[in-house]
């Protein structure tokens, strides 16, 4: 599968990708964010929300580096939000993912809290992610997102 892939998917055909049986192991290196669809539930009308997922991930460059286990935003070298992936069924979906845990990130503990997102691997250079706030299903998942593996 290829970013292209995932880029041409409904929402509908996302969703059924996500809950897919691949095994969910935390993925290594640096990938690249792509915003791919926004989702249609009660969290995604809350205008708080729609600001971070247009301002933070649709506008926004965005990447993941797993082995610093850190996000960034515009350039690589920028790297913020440490989180702790950790191999677990998904809080949103009927789903096995890697969740990023955000306790051990030094953002300020506002925003630390409000912090949740899981990924899923599709393959050693291409993940599914599904973006949101620490919520629970229905208020807390937002965006689809792909990750797609950087060159050093």
């Amino acid at each position: 599968m290829r970013l292209r892939d995932l880029q041409n998917r409904s929402l509908d055909e996302l969703e059924q990708l996500y809950r897919g049986e691949r095994r969910a192991a935390a993925p290594r290196g640096c990938f690249r964010g792509i915003f791919l669809r926004h989702l249609e539930n009660r969290g995604t009308r809350i205008l708080a929300n729609q600001l971070i997922v247009r301002l933070g991930f649709e506008y926004t460059p965005f990447g993941v580096d797993f082995d610093d286990n850190r996000w960034f935003f515009f350039d690589r070298r920028l790297l913020i939000g440490h989180f702790r992936p950790v191999e677990q069924r998904s809080r949103w979906r009927e789903a096995d993912v890697v969740a990023l845990h955000y306790e051990i990130s030094r953002l300020p503990t506002l925003v630390r809290d409000m912090l949740y997102d899981e990924v899923k691997p599709l393959g050693p250079d291409l993940c599914l992610g599904l973006g949101g706030v620490n919520a629970e299903c229905g208020l807390g998942d937002l965006f689809f997102f792909a990750l797609e593996r950087l060159e050093r």
